[in-house]
C-alpha cells in the first residue's frame, strides 16, 4: 500500500471509532488482510477493531468498531451482542448454476462486477468443489444480488441466501508439504516451498514477486514465522504451520500446506 493509501484508510478507521465512541457499531467496507493488518498495526490499542468475514478464515472482513461499554467483554459475549449487527453487514449468500458449466473465481467476480457493484463492497468469494459458490456482502446489497445476478459467464445462475455449517472453510483444499531448511530465512524457505535453489529463490525477492502476509517481502534474510502465509507469483500460496522443531543435524523442519 502507498502513503496515501494508508492514511485515507487510516482516516475512515478514525471517523468509524469516533461514531464508535458515540455509542454505536460502526463498520466500513470488507477489507483486504493487507488492510487489515495495516489497522492493527497502526491504530493505538484500545481501538483496534474486531475483524469479522462471515467465517473463521475468511481473507476479506469488515472491521467493526464498538462502543465503549463493549469492548472490554470477551470476544465470544461480544459476538453474541453484536449477532444483529453481524447479521446486517455479513450475508452469505449462495450462487448456484446449472451444473453444466464450470465457473471460476474470476467468473463470479466478473459477473458482480458488471452489475456495477465495488470490489469493497463485497468479502470473499468461495468457489465450491461440488459447484457454485458462496459470496459475502450486506444485506441490502444481498437483496440486489438475488434480484439483478442471473448470469455468471455462460450459466444461468439463481441466488439465495444460505446457512454455513460451522466448519464452513470457504471450500479451501490444501495440499502438505513437509521438507527441512537449513535456517527459518526466507530464502530457505521459499526455495524448498517452491523446488528451487538458494539463488533463485534470491531472485524472486528482487522482482518483488515474494509476499508475506500479504505485505511485499524485499528482504530474502527476514525470518518466517509460524502460521505466516507467503505467497509467490507464479508459484503458489502457503501457510507454514511448523518451522521450529530442529533435526540431529540441526536443520528445521518446515511444515506447510499450499492452496490448492
Amino acid at each position: 500500500m502507498t502513503e496515501k493509501e494508508i492514511d485515507a484508510l487510516l482516516a475512515r478507521a478514525a471517523d468509524l471509532a469516533r461514531r464508535a465512541a458515540g455509542g454505536e457499531v460502526a463498520y466500513g467496507p470488507f477489507l483486504t488482510p493487507q488492510e487489515q493488518r495495516m489497522l492493527k498495526i497502526r491504530l493505538p490499542q484500545k481501538q483496534t477493531p474486531l475483524f469479522c468475514g462471515g467465517y473463521p478464515d475468511a481473507e476479506r472482513a469488515r472491521a467493526f468498531f464498538l462502543p465503549d461499554y463493549m469492548a472490554e467483554l470477551d470476544d465470544d459475549v461480544r459476538r453474541e451482542v453484536l449477532a444483529e449487527a453481524l447479521g446486517e453487514a455479513v450475508v452469505p449468500l449462495l450462487v448456484k448454476g446449472s451444473g453444466f458449466h464450470t465457473a471460476t473465481h474470476r467468473d463470479y467476480l466478473g459477473a458482480v462486477l458488471n452489475l456495477g457493484i465495488k470490489r469493497e463492497a463485497l468479502g470473499d468469494i468461495c468457489v465450491l468443489p461440488d459447484g457454485g459458490a458462496v459470496l459475502f456482502c450486506d444485506s441490502v446489497m444481498a437483496t440486489f444480488l438475488k434480484e439483478n445476478l442471473v448470469r455468471v459467464a455462460r450459466d444461468t445462475v439463481s441466488v439465495g441466501e444460505v446457512t454455513l455449517p460451522p466448519d464452513f472453510n470457504g471450500g479451501r483444499s490444501f495440499k502438505p508439504l513437509c521438507d527441512t531448511v537449513a535456517s527459518p530465512r526466507a530464502d530457505a524457505v521459499v526455495a524448498a516451498l517452491c523446488h528451487l535453489s538458494r539463488e533463485r529463490a534470491q531472485a524472486l525477492f528482487a522482482r518483488e514477486l515474494v509476499q508475506m502476509d500479504y505485505e511485499p517481502l524485499e528482504k530474502y534474510d527476514r525470518e518466517v514465522p509460524e502460521g505466516a502465509v507467503l505467497s509467490v507469483r507464479g508459484y503458489g500460496k502457503f501457510v507454514i504451520r511448523s518451522l521450529s522443531d530442529k533435526t540431529k543435524k540441526g536443520r528445521y523442519r518446515l511444515i506447510a500446506d499450499q492452496y490448492q
